[in-house]
């Protein structure tokens, strides 16, 4: 079963195109299903992602990971994704490429975490990023 998405954006530091970044993640959500990394993992039927400017993300990350410090994103089992936007912005410069290509991104990553990809140990990390660029890049018609 695909999920339904709900979208919030709950940050002012970067102009989001919300229904590009909607319908990114929208056509990578059946490509991430189709992989999972365990098997019987289901996704809860609504999956809430929120973009979070760079205070409520670090508040977050404090309360729930004892981390206090700004990460781009948070993915909670019950279907909850949680985009630290100037953070995701920031590593879009790094990497350059676009901020709404690395918001995307960061929506699949935790899409990926939902489906039982993990990212602790560097071969899981390298798996996940792979999987998350190979779905990013089908999803944008990127060749």
């Amino acid at each position: 079963m695909i999920p339904s998405l709900l979208w919030a954006n709950r940050q002012r530091f970067l102009r989001v195109d919300m229904d590009r970044l909607e319908g990114i993640v929208q056509a990578a959500l059946p490509l991430c299903v189709k992989k999972p990394r365990k098997r019987g993992v289901n996704l809860p039927p609504v999956i809430e992602i929120t973009l979070l400017s760079e205070a409520a993300i670090s508040r977050v990350h404090g309360e729930f990971l004892n981390d206090p410090t700004p990460t781009d994103v948070i993915t909670f089992e019950h279907g909850e994704i949680l985009i630290g936007v100037p953070i995701a912005a920031a590593n879009a410069r790094k990497l350059h490429h676009p901020a709404l290509h690395e918001i995307a991104l960061c929506a699949i990553h935790g899409l990926l975490h939902l489906l039982g990809y993990d990212d602790l140990t560097e071969q899981e990390r390298v798996i996940m990023h792979r999987r998350q660029d190979e779905i990013l890049k089908s999803a944008t018609g990127e060749h």
